[in-house]
């Protein structure tokens, strides 16, 4: 190594230990049309700026050059592999013809149309980062005006410049030595940027903040679980230990006429309880719509109430207008790893109806006010701890789904989501708290739905009467793992286990084309347009829950190397038509 490169690398090692992170730009970013509110608001038909595309969070493309007649003339445009390939889950957001995608500890830009790499922003973490239970899980960040926002594993909020990827800003949110974190890409909207937290399983107590999108200062933070003396504390067991857990780690969603934010809050720590003691556990596994000036919660709907086995509901709140009896309402349409879905009026959290999605034993159905009504038999006592009782509860806690969104085609009026049918055996057991641990009182072991030939189903629901439309299945009924992507090309998108990105037809499920990558399915597929043509793009490799909890199930191998970025496009000369 010559005198000269050495000082290179020293200088360059210096930077990383005074700043903490560092960027490094490889192509010309200059023409940048900021991404402005109303951008964000209502996006042109081609773009994909945010995590579920829009605000209501339906994950659909108006975009119909991939159709049904030419999907199976997609070809490979570009592949990048990544440095993450564990529990990676990424969603790739797009601007001005560049795709920004998250790791655990850096942010790339790609240029969308070659594939060069435009830059990278690497992050140096403190030597007790895995405190924290974001480390390794990052999954997108939120783009507006010229900044790249976003939620690292450390609890910070960073703001970086979206042509250079350079640090602008960054401000802490929280305390990671706590177990606190971000994995999930902010929410973006009236100048705020509302981020929740991961932190369920370190025994963190739930919250979700709202920071001023062009300083970083906090505007306010909402807790998920009660304090002694506020509301809702007298749903818990008074204990040493305070009411923990509510984890905020899903995906926001905002009606800008209501001037309400959504979101799912996790399961109640300690998990059982034999441990906790009885009662609800207000706010946890609840959906709460949040006054987006304040934070001050406007109602809550608990979907599993006095939880006891993981079965969280953190998931999307999805925002459709649908018509009841000749009446239009307001809904919302979320569902979680409970094998039920609830459609809600998303004004008053009225509770509508609910619908079931996937094999379950432990909610025999539901009442008027939308309570569920569980099985008694897999309710424990105390009689039970440290047993040799054993409780088959149906589903697995890793769920009938998990991180892998819905969509919904306003074309089709149909809402598509893939699900993993599984149970678990489960013991309820004495445990010691430890700040920072995971503390559950429960050990489970993954199995089958007895008397079932597969796992996974990709499924369309009519969620007005909760009806299935169609079901389709992959070879061996492999788990499903990526998030479903309906389009106005009359196609629909999802992956599995087993490597296989497919389409199937929006209105009959038929497929229509598959291909198989390098890795389950583990991101979600977004599509875009870039100077007259449409690309598809999704990430694989990720090694995610659903695939490690249930490929054995189906004989699936479960391929061991990094993560992959997949981008495709129709041939130029079918494109250009």
């Amino acid at each position: 190594m010559t005198r000269m490169w050495r000082l290179v690398l020293v200088c360059l090692v210096f930077v990383l230990l005074v700043d903490g992170s560092t960027a490094f730009a490889q192509t010309s970013t200059s023409d940048w049309d900021p991404v402005t509110a109303d951008r964000l608001l209502s996006p042109e038909d081609g773009d994909w700026m945010s995590y579920r595309r829009t605000y209501d969070v339906t994950g659909f493309s108006p975009l119909d050059q991939i159709d049904r007649a030419n999907v199976d003339e997609l070809r490979l445009v570009w592949a990048h592999s990544m440095g993450d390939g564990s529990r990676w889950v990424p969603t790739p957001v797009v601007a001005n013809g560049l795709m920004f995608v998250a790791e655990s500890d850096r942010i790339t830009a790609f240029e969308v149309t070659s594939g060069d790499v435009a830059w990278v922003h690497q992050r140096s973490y403190p030597d007790d980062i895995r405190q924290s239970q974001a480390l390794g899980r990052s999954r997108g960040v939120s783009v507006y005006g010229d900044m790249i926002y976003w939620g690292t594993a450390d609890a910070a909020l960073v703001a970086l410049d979206a042509r250079t990827g350079e640090q602008q800003w960054e401000v802490s949110t929280g305390d990671y030595s706590t177990g606190l974190g971000h994995a999930h890409p902010s929410l973006i909207a009236d100048g705020k940027v509302i981020l929740g937290f991961v932190g369920g399983d370190r025994s963190a107590r739930g919250a979700v903040v709202a920071h001023d999108a062009e300083t970083g200062e906090r505007l306010w933070i909402t807790y998920t679980v009660p304090a002694p003396g506020e509301p809702g504390y007298e749903t818990w067991t008074e204990n040493e230990i305070p009411p923990l857990g509510g984890l905020t780690w899903g995906t926001i969603s905002y009606d800008q006429d209501l001037g309400f934010i959504y979101l799912g809050t996790g399961q109640p720590t300690p998990w059982a309880s034999t441990l906790r003691g009885p009662g609800d556990a207000l706010y946890t596994n609840a959906i709460l719509a949040l006054d987006i000036d304040t934070g001050d919660i406007q109602w809550h709907f608990q979907v599993v109430p006095a939880d006891n086995w993981d079965l969280d509901s953190p998931h999307e709140s999805m925002l459709v207008d649908l018509e009841f009896g000749g009446t239009v309402v307001k809904a919302l349409i979320e569902t979680s790893k409970i094998g039920w879905g609830v459609v809600l009026d998303r004004e008053t959290g009225r509770f509508l109806h609910a619908f079931r999605t996937g094999f379950d034993n432990l909610i025999t159905g539901w009442t008027d006010s939308g309570s569920p009504i569980f099985n008694p038999e897999l309710i424990p006592t105390m009689a039970d701890v440290d047993s040799d009782r054993v409780f088959e509860v149906c589903p697995h806690y890793h769920g009938t789904r998990n991180l892998n969104a819905p969509s919904y085609s306003p074309v089709t009026g149909l809402y598509y989501l893939g699900i993993n049918n599984s149970c678990m055996d489960v013991t309820f057991v004495s445990e010691e708290y430890e700040p920072g641990r995971i503390y559950r009182g429960i050990a489970s072991r993954a199995k089958a739905v007895p008397g079932y030939d597969y796992v996974g189903e990709f499924v369309a629901f009519d969620p007005v009467t909760g009806r299935r439309a169609w079901e389709y299945r992959s070879p061996g009924g492999v788990a499903m793992t990526a998030s479903a992507l309906a389009t106005a090309g009359g196609v629909v998108f999802g992956g599995t286990a087993d490597r296989r990105l497919f389409a199937v037809d929006a209105e009959t499920g038929e497929l229509l084309w598959e291909t198989r990558l390098n890795g389950d399915i583990s991101g979600a597929p977004v599509t875009f347009e870039v100077d007259g043509r449409q690309f598809l793009a999704v990430g694989a490799g990720g090694r995610i829950a659903q695939t490690t909890s249930f490929a054995r199930f189906t004989d699936t191998n479960i391929p061991q190397g990094s993560g992959v970025m997949w981008v495709f496009a129709l041939p130029d000369d079918i494109s250009r038509r």
